[in-house]
Order: C-alpha cells, then structure tokens, then sequence
C-alpha cells in the first residue's frame, strides 16, 4: 500500500500543495513552523478523517480566513486490489468525506481505506502518560484493521453514557434496576467482542515489539506487552466467556456503580502494561529505555497491520530527529524495509540523507515545496 498524489487547499498555512510521493521513503525537511507536521496530519486525515493534533476540524482552518472558505486535502492510494481516491473537505461549520467520488455518511466506512502509524514526539506519553492514551492508541490500531471493532467500540460508549445518566437519575430503584438489566445485556456483547480482539491484538503486537526491542537493546533487555483488562483475566475467552464474566462483574459493582454515579467496570478501564524486564517501564525504566520501547512497538503495528489485513501499511513519522537520539535514531530508519512507504520530516536533512537513501526529498517553506 502507498500514497501516491496528495493535493491540499487551504489547510492551516498551506494554501495550495500537490505533489506526487514515492512508494519509498520521502523526507520534508525544513525549520520549525513551516508546514512539515501539516502535510502528515492532511495524510492523516485521508486515513482517518480526523487529525492527531487537534479535535476540533475547523481549527485546521487558516488563521483569519473567511467564513466560506473551505479546506480540501485529496489522496491516491494504491492497494493490492485497486486504487481509490480519497477526499476530505472542511468547512467552518462542517466536514465531508468522500471515498472513489462518493460522500460517506459515516467514518467507519473510511478506516482500513489507507492504514497509517504516524510516530510524533508526543509517543513517549504512551508509555509514561495515563491508561487513557494507551486505550485510545489500542483503538486506534484495531479501529483500522477491524470495521467491527469500531462499531462495537462506538456502541459500546454509546451504552455507557445512557447507563451512566441512569445511574443518576432520581427514579424508583425497581425501576431503574430493570432499565439496567436491559442496557447490560447490550453492554456486555459489545464488551466481550472488544475484549476478544484487545487481547489477540496486545498478544500479537507484544511479540513483534519484543523482537524489536531485543534488537534495540542488542538483546540486553526484554520487552512485554500486558493485558489489563476489565475481566482481570490472563487467559483467552471466547466472546461466550467474556459476556458471562463481564454480566457477573457488572452485578458485583453495581452497588458501587450507585453510589459513584457510573459505571466503575469495563473495557473503559482496561490498559495496557508495558513491562522491561518484568518491571513497569512508567515507574522503573529510564528515559532511553521508554524511546526504545515506544520504537519497538510502533514498528511491531507494521507487521501487526499486514498479519491482519495482508496490506503494509504506510509510516508517517513527524520530526524523530528531536525526539531519539542518534542511536536509536539509526536503528529505527535501519529497520525499515524497502516495501514499506515511509513519510518522515526533520528540520535537517543532512543527518538523514548522509546515512539513509531517500527516494525522494521535499523542502518545505511557507507552507511550500520544492523537490
């Protein structure tokens, strides 16, 4: 899979872009507030319909700029069946997204179209930040290869906020307990499905970032990936299992569910552990040994991404050379195949393009190119 024509309108300082991208790798280079980062979050967009950096659409929007105006970012993307042509229109107001010249009327239809792991200086927060953005990371990456996955994730928060407003209202106890035996019974089928495919995916993507990590250590340390999930089970359950345990756990805790006015147990909670040697890399792992680990796991998401889809996806990584060190910024770019497209930006080029054969390289200024 690669990207192969981007043409972005009017995307924060970008007034007009097109350019032709190598199925290889592409360095944008440049100084710091030129466009670099803009041009992978409009990619982004193609993949996703949202942007990593902000989630509020009209934000990507130049400063200033008129009340009509409307920002158009379009994309080729090449898979292994076909082509398909990809375009995100936003307007102060509203967004569409059309895929092969069709408006879709859903999100969930676009995810899997084009699959992208995008690497920032912000990775680091999921290894050291809070179980939150270790979730959204999780569902961001089943989201792209699974279409049920997102449908039963969407459900499922849909569920736990009506859930949640029962819990506080003020009814006859009778009378809200029934209303909740009805929204479990919807609660725990989403629940177990997201449960059966967290723990396969964390299974999986746990061996590739071990590989790579024993590379990155040079086979000095060792890294694991941990389920910890809202069932507080190691073991595999078929989605009958988890729907079973998940109805008896939702009983245990609704007296606590009450009286904290939510719902205190579910894939809501769950988290992913990052352990190197054995110990938790939040608490006891230096700084180096958390770039290294959050390395590994974003190049374990390639092969994970092909396991499931048969598809490699397409890299996107925003300005490494401030975020890793040399030597890891070495063996990251060294680890890297010849069939996988590769989109990085860098401030220099120089560093790069001194080790790494670039297929093609980009300057970016003022929200401008030249090759």
């Amino acid at each position: 899979m690669y990207l192969s024509a981007l043409q972005i309108t009017n995307f924060r300082n970008i007034q007009s872009l097109k350019l032709s991208l190598a199925p290889g790798t592409n360095l944008f280079w440049g100084d710091n507030a030129q466009g670099k980062t803009n041009i992978l979050e409009a990619i982004y967009y193609l993949a996703t319909g949202r942007s990593f950096r902000t989630r509020i659409d009209r934000e990507c929007l130049p400063w200033n700029c008129a009340d009509d105006t409307v920002a158009i970012i379009k994309g080729t993307i090449h898979r292994s069946e076909g082509e398909h042509n990809i375009t995100v229109a936003i307007s102060p107001t509203d967004k569409a997204v059309l895929v092969d010249e069709k408006q879709i009327n859903r999100l969930g239809l676009l995810w899997g179209k084009i699959n992208a792991i995008l690497f920032t200086p912000d990775d680091l927060q999921i290894v050291k930040g809070p179980p939150a953005l270790r979730r959204r990371f999780l569902d961001m990456e089943i989201s792209q290869i699974s279409p049920a996955y997102l449908t039963h994730l969407q459900l499922l928060h849909k569920i736990l906020k009506r859930r949640n407003l029962l819990l506080r209202a003020e009814a006859e106890p009778n009378q809200i307990n029934t209303m909740l035996e009805g929204l479990d019974q919807q609660l725990v089928e989403s629940a177990a499905e997201i449960f059966h495919l967290r723990y396969q995916v964390i299974q999986q993507l746990s061996a590739h970032a071990a590989r790579y990590y024993g590379l990155l250590s040079q086979e000095q340390e060792h890294l694991e990936l941990s389920y910890q999930n809202f069932l507080e089970t190691h073991n595999k359950l078929s989605p009958e299992q988890a729907m079973l345990a998940y109805s008896q756990r939702l009983c245990e805790s609704r007296e606590d569910d009450f009286y904290r006015a939510q719902t205190t147990v579910g894939p809501h909670r769950d988290d992913i552990q990052i352990l190197i040697n054995k110990n938790d890399a939040r608490t006891y792992a230096s700084q180096g040994q958390q770039r290294s680990a959050i390395v590994a796991i974003r190049l374990a998401e390639i092969h994970l991404m092909h396991d499931f889809t048969g598809q490699t996806p397409i890299l996107l990584l925003d300005d490494i050379t401030s975020e890793l060190d040399e030597h890891r910024k070495i063996q990251l770019l060294s680890l890297l195949t010849q069939n996988l497209q590769t989109i990085i930006t860098a401030t220099d080029r120089q560093p790069i393009t001194s080790r790494f054969p670039m297929d093609k390289t980009f300057h970016v200024e003022n929200g401008g190119l030249s090759k």
